[in-house]
């Protein structure tokens, strides 16, 4: 009868011989990772005449052990939550990821997921389990932060099964969180219009009562719906980004602005995604205000940012939003938040052009996200009243 398997990442029985006068060799079969089983050894010279390889056994054990956690972390089926996602978090970090996308991960990880079932055991984050905790999560916090704990969880349990502590992941069979999608709203060319016009006067009445230190929402505002760039990335841009001499000017995103705790603010080098980093031609009201922006600066800012904050420091998108929020509950579009403008700009270019170029503009990896985030419904049927007209003859 054939000896069973060796378990991977486990070895056999040690054997020890002597190779040479004075030199012991420490040998065993190991199984590796791809399933292949190994002859691993081990050689030194003996410390004393009483050694017999002892020496270099254990050189070989040290070896084996090493050889048994390849990512350098042992991770079993009895390793608590909190240590796996200390360990999760490490890989996590590593990677090439937003920085807002790592503050939150990482608020997530301390403040809901460690707290809540971090004294359990791997083995212990059964399916139903998890599925109270998230449904917990689901009363006390909301929908939105309950995802957030479980695609948290899912990449920590995921880890520990490529480390063989479980068989699979449970986060794949707990109940789906419902997440309520508020119908898109847009604003339509006549809002738009009735809009910086009456943001133009609350400006200018704001600047002559001395009242008010930013007078300039609505530049910010014409930038965005000039490209339909997010308010951090609206923000974020610099003269450098920012071509009015071509017979066709432009502006580049970048970046966009992002807060870093214990620093404050900065520019993330690229924008929210990939596919935003992009060149857009300008209308002309926008080149019109950029070209006013510009000559009319006094001093350059140490970010060469083209809307500054009131110091010359990068411009916060929260308190653009409570500025904006100040304005919009005078005008009567209190509905409106700076993202409402990016929606237009999607809305406008479907209608008009087809949801591949509303996309394009907008630079989302699919159509499927501009048609379901990003564009206003019409609720409205096709004309075929000449085709129906049939049945009533």
């Amino acid at each position: 009868m054939s000896r069973p398997p060796l378990q991977i990442g486990t070895w056999g029985k040690i054997s020890r011989d002597e190779v040479s006068p004075g030199v012991w060799r420490a040998m065993a079969r190991f199984r590796d990772f791809d399933g292949v089983t190994r002859k691993v050894e081990a050689r030194a010279a003996a410390t004393s005449k009483n050694d017999k390889g002892g020496k270099a056994e254990r050189l070989l054990i040290a070896a084996l052990t090493d050889r048994a956690m390849p990512a350098g972390e042992d991770i079993t089926s009895d390793t608590r939550i909190t240590k796996l996602g200390l360990i999760w978090w490490a890989e996590f970090e590593d990677a090439d990821r937003a920085i807002n996308t790592r503050t939150r991960y990482r608020d997530i990880l301390e403040n809901y997921v460690s707290p809540g079932v971090g004294g359990l055991r791997i083995r212990e984050a059964t399916v139903s389990t998890l599925d109270r905790f998230l449904k917990t999560m689901r009363i006390k916090h909301g929908n939105g932060t309950a995802k957030q704990c479980k695609t948290v969880l899912s990449g920590m349990l995921g880890l520990a099964a490529r480390h063989g502590a479980l068989d699979g992941n449970p986060l794949r069979d707990v109940a789906t969180i419902p997440i309520n999608h508020k119908e898109v709203r847009a604003l339509t060319v006549t809002e738009v219009g009735a809009l910086r016009a009456g943001l133009r006067q609350w400006e200018a009445d704001k600047k002559q009562a001395g009242r008010y230190p930013t007078t300039d929402i609505l530049d910010v505002i014409d930038i965005m719906l000039a490209t339909g760039a997010r308010i951090g990335e609206a923000l974020a841009l610099r003269w450098k980004d920012v071509d009015l001499k071509s017979e066709k000017p432009t502006v580049t995103v970048n970046g966009t602005i992002v807060y870093v705790p214990k620093k404050g603010l900065t520019i993330q080098e690229h924008p929210k995604s990939a596919n935003s980093r992009q060149k857009y031609f300008l209308p002309s009201f926008a080149v019109e205000m950029l070209l006013r922006r510009q000559i009319g600066q006094l001093e350059a800012n140490p970010w060469d940012v083209v809307f500054p904050s009131a110091v010359g420091s990068l411009r916060d998108p929260n308190n653009f939003r409570r500025q904006w929020r100040s304005a919009s509950l005078d005008l009567g579009f209190q509905w409106v938040t700076p993202h409402t403008f990016r929606k237009t700009v999607g809305t406008l270019l479907e209608a008009s052009s087809g949801v591949a170029v509303a996309s394009a503009q907008l630079g989302h990896s699919s159509e499927n996200v501009t048609r379901k985030h990003y564009i206003q419904k019409t609720h409205e049927a096709p004309d075929n009243t000449s085709l129906l007209e049939a049945f009533g003859n």
